[in-house]
Formats: structure tokens, sequence, C-alpha cells
């Protein structure tokens, strides 16, 4: 069974070799693993993921590895958090650009904390998932955006928070095809809204969608249908989607001869059609 295993790397603001007190890189280590269990606690038998050291150097840049485990040996280890790590990297992601996630919200004190830091002591904060996401690098700009979106969130109690995240399907127009946050992406104009969001693609779909030097030669402007995790921003906005399958949609052409000879309405008027309809008049 795979080995699930976390590496958090610190430098000082002034470069690796710089000066890094005690007090902030425990308190780093220590804020940056609370936040990770957060979101594996979201799944369920996730709060019972425990993390063992299994390294720990101050050599430049301090660095922490741990190895998760559990007492319960009911408990699966290595799925839950495999998906842990991604809804942490999701949501990280997600803060990036303006939207608290729900479990987040509830860790804000600690997340302010470890961002703080890197406003003052620590330069540089990397959250490595190895395979299972992308790693986290906060930054002091990162760090200041990230903050604000914490901020935001506070200053305004009474705004419903309607973020959130779905498995679902929708309709969409391919704009264009690149990269986000170093995945293999599409951008598609959601057909019902009209707003243009990242599309990420699993394994499945990128090969679904080809070769990255064709992607926009074959599918730019294509009428696709797109499933997978949808996400919503805090005014219920479809904002990005990880997808898992991508469709093309070929309509189907249309007889407008046919479709004129069509008598829907039987021998009833437009109006007596829409009462039967509703079910009015069939006392």
């Amino acid at each position: 069974m795979a080995t699930e295993r976390v590496t958090i790397q610190i430098e000082s603001n002034i470069g690796e070799d710089g000066p890094l007190t005690v007090n902030d890189t425990l308190h780093q280590f220590m804020d940056a693993f609370e936040l990770l269990s957060a979101a594996i606690s979201e799944e369920v038998g996730g709060d019972k993921i425990q993390w063992r050291l299994e390294t720990l150097s101050k050599n430049s840049p301090a660095t922490a590895v741990a190895v998760a485990y559990s007492l319960d040996q009911d408990i699966i280890v290595a799925p839950l958090v495999h998906r842990g790590k991604k809804r942490f990297s999701d949501g990280i992601i997600s803060l990036s650009e303006g939207n608290v996630v729900p479990w987040l919200a509830k860790k804000s004190s600690t997340a302010k904390d470890l961002f703080r830091r890197n406003l003052n002591g620590v330069g540089r904060t990397i959250i490595d998932l190895e395979e299972d996401a992308p790693r986290t690098v906060i930054v002091e700009k990162s760090a200041r955006a990230n903050l604000r979106s914490l901020e935001l969130l506070e200053s305004t109690p009474d705004v419903v928070d309607r973020s959130r995240s779905v498995f679902g399907t929708i309709d969409a127009n391919v704009t264009e095809a690149k990269t986000y946050y170093g995945r293999p992406a599409i951008y598609v104009k959601e057909r019902l809204s009209g707003k243009i969001v990242p599309c990420t693609l699993s394994d499945k779909a990128a090969a679904t969608v080809g070769l990255s030097h064709s992607w926009a030669d074959t599918w730019a402007g294509k009428r696709v249908r797109v499933k997978g995790q949808l996400f919503y921003d805090r005014n219920g906005a479809l904002n990005r989607i990880n997808a898992v399958d991508l469709v093309n949609v070929n309509p189907s052409k249309v007889d407008l001869e046919e479709l004129r000879k069509m008598n829907v309405l039987g021998d009833t008027s437009p109006a007596e059609h829409v009462d039967r309809f509703w079910g009015f008049g069939n006392e």
C-alpha cells in the first residue's frame, strides 16, 4: 500500500541561508499540518488520521517530512489522505482567487497566523504533497492575497457564503487550451452564464482531449459536455472545474420543413393546450 507522505520546507525572508527563529519555524510547521489535517478531516474517518514525523532538518531550508497513519485498523489511510491532499490544494488555490472554502473558513485563525509569518520572518513556505496534488508555495505576494480573502470573509459575516463543490456535468464551449497552475487544462465558456472558467483535466480527460500541441486546433469553439468536480465561489457562480470526462456534443440537424408539418396542438387552441398541459379543466 502506498505511503502518504508530506514534505514542508520553510525559508527565511532573506534567502535559504538566512536566519529563522525557532518560534516561527516550529509554529509554521504545526499550522501547516493543522490545515492539512482539517482538509483531510472532511472525509469520513479523516479525523482519525495523524502524522508521524519522519525527518526534521534545519539545513537550508528547514524541512519536515511526515507520514500519515491511523491507530484505527479499520481506517484505510491512503485514499483518505489522497483526497484530503487534493482538497487542501484546491482550497488554497480557491483562496488565492478570493474564495474561502468552508473547511478553511473554520480554520481562519490558524491560516492567518501562517500567512502572516510569510510577511515577517518567513520568506517562503512550500507544502509538497508529492504526486497527489500540485505543491503549495506561499510567498509574500500570495500570503497578502490570501489574508485579504480571509479578512474580507470576516468583515462581511452577514453575507451568505454559497461556495461549494459538487460532482456534476455542464454544457460549455471550449475557448482555449493551456495550463492551470502547471496542470493540463482547457478554458470553457459555460453555456448558461457565458462565464469562462478553467477546467483542469484528469489523465482520462487529458487523453480524450489529445496531445497538448493539438488541443487548440482540435477543440477551439467546440461544444462539449464536461463531467467532474464543479467549484462555485461565494456568490454561487461557477469558477473552476476538475474534469474526469469530456464529451464532444454534435447537435442533430433539424429539418425545418418536417418541423413545420408537426401538429402539437391537435384540435385545441394554444390556450386550451397550455391549460391541458398544466392539468386545468380536467376535473
